[in-house]
């Protein structure tokens, strides 16, 4: 199911990049702070990345590992990763 969601979330935000005039992060964010179109496209390709990632490692992680490590890393391995996601976005 997480790996579900993390791919809906990577076509919502892929999807935006193509569709509509603003991305979703920008559309998300753009209230905050002015920036260059192209730096929202790019902030935006980082999540798809990250919801990508986060999908292919939660299904390695399901199929490689036991269901109470699944479970931890689904937790706050995610967590983590989206934390060093949103610190990389915000020094970048």
């Amino acid at each position: 199911k997480p790996t579900i969601v993390y791919a809906l979330f990577a076509a919502a935000f892929l999807a935006s990049q193509f569709i509509g005039s603003r991305t979703l992060v920008e559309r998300a964010m753009g209230h905050v702070m002015e920036l260059p179109a192209r730096t929202w496209r790019q902030l935006n390709w980082i999540w798809v990345a990250h919801f990508a990632v986060l999908g292919v490692a939660n299904i390695y992680v399901v199929y490689n590992y036991s269901e109470e490590f699944w479970v931890n890393f689904k937790l706050f391995g995610t967590l983590g990763l989206t934390l060093l996601t949103v610190i990389g976005q915000a020094v970048w």
